[in-house]
């Protein structure tokens, strides 16, 4: 009996150093957050420590969700040129390319986008598909699933295998022979949920401008509020509030109003009409 009760003090006092331990080192944390002592400025380099547990974080992270992946046969559904179209649009910019430098844009960011040569060389197909489509958090990396169809994704994956084989010479001749190749974008949206319209608003930066209700974003004015928008009577004091106007107001405002300050974001119809949705039936 006694050994019991021991042992379950000695269990609670762990527990309690434990607890103890979590608390300050938030309290920690949130003094040297608040204090401004530690620097964003993305010209100081990263502990070497922290670079390398995000490193291994995200190995870890793309192993355990791109698992169910099923890789499809990518001499059958994926074209390298088409891939190639995606990647010069969306990719060369900040990770380069053979003998292509990266973009001021890609050379300025912390943590520094990775060489794809090395990356596409040793990581399985599965994984390059996942990372691409998904994107990476708090990284710059975007998630490319909303602007690249699925063929054009694995046909992305079918370009990144290759391109660690091609010399500079063989990768101009590639970006020479492109022609008719451009990007497919997807044919429509994810269907409709209130977390799918949440990712639409931040894959098109609404949240950047606008206060979007339930979603978690900078306390900005750029543009008007967006909560509970089905009682508006009407869009840019143009047009009547219906969803079908405001669907059209999403794709192309400077059509409607060209006064406007909102700007033509590229937004697909099928994105439109997921955001449209929910802006008209949510009463936040």
């Amino acid at each position: 009996m006694r050994t019991g009760i021991a042992h379950r003090h000695k269990i609670l006092f762990v527990s309690i150093g434990a607890i103890a331990l979590v608390v300050m080192g938030a309290a920690a944390g949130a003094v040297v957050l608040l204090s401004g002592a530690y620097s964003t400025a993305a010209t100081k380099q990263h502990f070497g420590i922290t670079y390398r547990i995000l490193e291994l974080g995200l190995r870890f992270s793309v192993t355990r969700h791109a698992d169910q992946i099923v890789v499809p046969d990518l001499q059958r559904v994926a074209n390298v040129k088409v891939g190639y179209a995606c990647y010069r649009q969306y990719c060369q910019q900040c990770h380069g390319a053979p003998g292509v430098a990266r973009d001021p844009l890609g050379r300025g960011q912390l943590p520094s986008p990775s060489s794809l040569s090395e990356s596409a060389r040793d990581w399985p197909e599965a994984h390059l598909f996942y990372v691409t489509a998904k994107g990476v958090r708090m990284s710059g990396m975007p998630a490319w699933e909303f602007r690249i169809s699925e063929d054009g994704l694995w046909s992305t994956v079918a370009y990144l295998k290759a391109m660690p084989f091609m010399t500079a010479a063989e990768h101009r001749a590639l970006d020479a022979s492109m022609t008719t190749e451009t990007c497919p974008p997807p044919a429509s949206a994810p269907r409709y949920s209130r977390e799918n319209a949440h990712i639409m608003f931040r894959q098109y930066a609404c949240d950047n401008c606008h206060i979007i209700g339930g979603m978690v974003g900078p306390n900005t004015h750029v543009g008007p509020s967006l909560e509970k928008w089905r009682e508006r009577k009407y869009i840019a004091g143009v047009l009547p509030n219906t969803h079908e106007n405001l669907v059209r107001w999403i794709v192309a405002p400077q059509d409607i109003s060209p006064h406007t300050l909102m700007p033509d974001l590229d937004v697909i119809e099928s994105h439109a009409q997921l955001m449209a949705r929910y802006l008209m039936t949510t009463d936040e």
